[in-house]
């Protein structure tokens, strides 16, 4: 049986062709994973480290 995915020979689903947007989410979350490597880093190398690492990342994973 061959099946024909744009007949109209059913209904379509509930919701569909609507996509939740996450993206507010997703800033939330990963701000705060960043915080708490970043915290983590601190509290192993200290404060000077931290800084440095969070100005290379800036300045280097950022850029293209």
């Amino acid at each position: 049986m061959q099946y024909d995915k744009d007949s109209d020979s059913r209904p379509p689903l509930p919701g569909a062709g609507q996509l939740e947007d996450y993206t507010t989410a997703f800033l939330v979350v990963f701000g705060l994973l960043i915080f708490i490597a970043l915290f983590s880093v601190w509290a192993r190398f200290g404060l000077p480290f931290t800084v440095v690492l969070a100005l290379m990342a800036d300045r280097f994973l950022l850029r293209r």
